[in-house]
């Protein structure tokens, strides 16, 4: 180590320590602390005003970004749940009009009932009889008026073709599916014509007939009173046989239709008598729930004796349906008749009046839950977003004396190096 290299090395040492303690006016390093503290204070004070005057904890993302992600969920969930709310509310407002329509009819039809329980008394004239019947037919005019006109924000309630959903929640699965049925007199109490069942005994083991009418889509029951009275008599004496049953025909048997009761004989079509028909015993094709056939019945003793055959003639006539609509008080019949179709009307109405209660007590329902939920979010997103005033202004009060304590540390910092001016005396 050179002599030159241990002096240069002296000089630089003292000049660093010179550096050191040297007193400068131009980098006051006191009062660059006190000025960023102050600052530092500031901006917590400015944040704990925004917030005492907001309310809310999270003004802005940079407040908590996760927070704010989860109370914008909860604020969008909240916000579906109040929609969904008062979609349930018009969907309420929605059924009680439809129940004032129909309380209506329903008056109506209990009226047409009473008619036709007086017309069927056996002292009325014809044109007493024409007279009732003029009411009906007015009140029949009426009923079918509200059934298309009855309206809830221009959409038909009482027509048949209100099946809507009401959105009761946030999702496409918080549905409540409304149906009402069609109130017009065409399409209330439908039943089968009323008919008389004939029935031919023709006396010996084959040729017993049975003449029915039927709605179309309605079983036929065939009774043991068509039988002849010599298959009768052998399923009297015996009663503990078995029974076969085959339809004939130009097509063959087909057993796929009827059915026969072991114990009482009594034969039962399995299905509706429609277009799957078989071919009558003339061979033309059968029209839905019209048609001739050929049933043989088999009826084997258990004593062991010979078994009986016999063929029953079936015929099935297809008839129109029997509706409010035909309520007819014209003779003592056809009011008998219509007590019927009214009563069945009557169930019918009642049945429809209890769903519509049953939908407004379910939306009922469904608007306190969702209340209540809406509540819960509400009370949660405000645990997260809300500010609490007690630890705001604790922070805020801490914060203005630490700003004003540095202010005032800024100002003796200035202060200080004033002092320099005395060595320029």
């Amino acid at each position: 180590m050179s002599l030159q290299w241990i002096e240069a090395e002296s000089i630089r040492r003292v000049n660093l320590s010179e550096d050191i303690e040297m007193t400068v006016i131009n980098t006051n390093v006191g009062a660059l602390h006190a000025r960023h503290y102050a600052a530092k204070a500031d901006l917590f004070v400015n944040k704990a005003l925004e917030r005492l005057s907001s309310g809310k904890r999270i003004n802005s993302a940079a407040d908590d970004a996760a927070g704010l992600a989860v109370a914008s969920k909860m604020q969008s969930q909240m916000l579906g749940m109040r929609a969904a709310i008062r979609n349930t509310q018009d969907g309420i407002s929605l059924v009680q009009t439809a129940e004032s329509s129909m309380n209506e009819i329903n008056n109506m039809i209990l009226r047409m009932r009473e008619l036709g329980v007086q017309m069927a008394n056996g002292v009325y004239t014809s044109k007493d009889r024409d007279n009732a019947q003029m009411e009906v037919n007015a009140l029949l005019q009426e009923i079918d008026l509200i059934a298309s006109t009855s309206k809830f924000n221009g959409v038909n309630l009482l027509d048949g073709t209100y099946n809507k959903e009401i959105r009761a929640g946030n999702t496409n699965q918080e549905i409540i599916n409304v149906f009402i049925n069609n109130m017009a007199t065409s399409a209330t109490a439908k039943m089968g014509f009323f008919a008389t069942e004939k029935a031919v005994d023709g006396g010996s083991d084959t040729a017993a007939n049975q003449e029915v009418a039927a709605k179309e889509g309605t079983e036929v029951s065939i009774d043991t009173s068509v039988f002849s009275t010599a298959f009768k008599d052998v399923f009297a004496n015996d009663g503990l046989g078995t029974f076969s049953l085959t339809t004939t025909g130009s097509t063959g048997g087909d057993n796929s239709l009827f059915n026969i009761d072991p114990k009482t004989g009594k034969i039962t079509s399995k299905a509706a008598l429609d277009a799957g028909a078989p071919t009558d015993t003339n061979g033309n094709g059968s029209t839905a729930g019209n048609g001739v056939y050929d049933i043989q019945v088999t009826y084997t003793p258990r004593n062991g004796a010979a078994a009986h055959v016999e063929v029953i003639h079936l015929t099935v006539s297809a008839m129109a349906d029997r509706t409010v609509a035909n309520v007819d008080l014209t003779t003592e019949a056809d009011a008998k008749r219509s007590i019927e179709v009214l009563d069945k009307a009557l169930g019918e109405m009642s049945a429809n009046q209890a769903n519509l209660g049953a939908l407004q007590n379910r939306m009922q329902y469904t608007i306190n839950n969702l209340t209540q939920a809406a509540m819960n979010i509400e009370m949660a997103r405000g645990r997260i977003t809300d500010a609490d005033f007690a630890t705001e202004t604790t922070v805020l009060a801490k914060h203005q004396i630490l700003a004003q304590a540095a202010t005032s540390m800024l100002a003796q910092a200035n202060q200080s190096k004033q002092s320099v001016l005395s060595l320029l005396q």
